[in-house]
């Protein structure tokens, strides 16, 4: 029988705190509305020693309404405290409490307590952490189930888990938890995530810009997330709502598009030039945080699949860590281009090769790469091209991908 109890643990995003654990900075996690920052939290603290004092404040229960300014909730962390002993301090939805920051920045002086933050994006970005604690934090941005957490999910919490079943759910229904907990099927899982859309427009974005075009914003949002693999612009974008009867200015669509970006909705992946490492700021394109987004506003197109295996791709690498572009070099198309510290890999995604055409730019692409770092192509079922080229080009299927430990 499947386990329901707990949380999983998420262990790359737990992992990703311990180098910061004790440094004398707030901990601060960020990431898209429902992926799991209150829960991984959850499990960090149960992970810790006994002997550690952790004191865990929720702002969203009742409990804790009485904490309504800085001074209630600084004296009521120091009632908490044990003075002789390890202390750590959890806060979820750090900004209900107006000028929170100050008493989090006495706490960091005095050396009071590890600390440990998340705040929602209506009210709180990630960029203005460090104007509110004037540099004394650390960003853990997480992401949506990754396809490896999806089947421990499965297993966890459903039972068996057969891998090739779980990636074409995780294809059509993205990574978000609660999906995965309760085992929703796939209309009831698109609803809920639409649902988490809506939520982050109305309350991340609307509220916290005073947007008054919300129709506008909803176009931006639907004609991004139909370019999901492909090359685009601000505008492009533009130009295909004017050209479709919306009267708009260049300066909204901008706004907009970063406002999109702020909720953690879509992420624009620039195009890094191979040979020169220089940024090219004219060709960019962006993916959607959870693949889901695009089908709750779109539905699931079967004729997208190459840029659906490119957003997961994408996401699968910025989930572990790396700073993830698309690529170009002599003309020439890398679909992702991915770097951490001194690691760099290379990924052309395709659903099939249809002709000899198609192999050769495939490879070729990477094979005009002149460097020793792994460079693969990605087929949803690699068949019999599975292997190593000659020329050192990995070829395998999207699921032996995602479930690599290494690259």
């Amino acid at each position: 029988m499947p386990d329901k109890s707990g949380l999983v643990s998420r262990k790359r995003y737990l992992d990703s705190l311990t180098p910061f654990k004790g440094n004398g900075n707030a901990k601060v996690v960020t990431g898209v509305r429902r992926c799991g920052k209150s829960s991984l939290l959850d499990t960090f603290a149960d992970a810790l020693p006994k002997n550690v004092n952790v004191i865990k404040i929720k702002m969203e229960f009742a409990e804790n309404r009485g904490l309504s300014t800085w001074e209630k909730l600084l004296d009521h962390v120091n009632s908490q405290l044990e003075p002789s002993g390890e202390n750590v301090l959890i806060i979820d939805e750090v900004q209900d409490v107006p000028e929170w920051e100050l008493a989090v920045r006495d706490l960091i002086a005095k050396g009071a307590c590890d600390i440990y933050l998340t705040g929602s994006n209506s009210k709180l970005l990630s960029s203005e952490y460090s104007s509110y604690l004037g540099g004394r934090h650390d960003l853990i941005h997480i992401m949506p189930l990754s396809f490896s957490e999806c089947v421990e999910f499965q297993e966890r919490y459903s039972g068996a888990a057969d891998p090739d079943q779980v990636l074409q759910r995780f294809i059509r229904v993205g990574g978000f938890p609660i999906l995965w907990r309760y085992g929703q099927d796939v209309d009831s899982a698109i609803k809920t995530v639409r649902t988490i859309v809506d939520s982050s427009i109305n309350n991340d974005i609307v509220v916290r810009y005073n947007v008054r075009n919300v129709d506008l914003l909803n176009r931006i949002l639907k004609t991004v997330v139909s370019t999901v693999g492909s090359y685009v612009s601000a505008l492009n974008i533009y130009n295909t709502l004017v050209s479709g009867g919306m009267s708009v200015s260049k300066a909204a669509v901008y706004d907009y598009l970063g406002y999109l970006e702020a909720a953690n909705l879509i992420i624009k992946a620039e195009t890094l030039d191979i040979r020169g490492r220089e940024i090219l700021s004219a060709n960019y394109k962006y993916f959607v945080t959870d693949l889901a987004i695009k089908h709750a506003l779109i539905g699931y197109r079967p004729e997208d699949t190459p840029g659906h295996m490119e957003n997961i791709i994408f996401t699968e690498l910025m989930g572990r860590g790396y700073k993830v572009h698309v690529g170009r070099a002599d003309g020439k198309e890398v679909d992702i281009v991915a770097d951490k510290g001194d690691e760099r890999v290379y990924v052309q995604a395709c659903m099939a090769f249809g002709s000899e055409d198609t192999i050769r730019r495939e490879f070729g692409n990477l094979e005009a790469i002149e460097d020793n770092f792994p460079k693969y192509v990605v087929l949803m079922d690699a068949g019999p091209y599975r292997g190593i080229t000659a020329k050192g080009i990995i070829c395998c299927g999207l699921r032996e991908f995602l479930e690599k430990r290494t690259y």
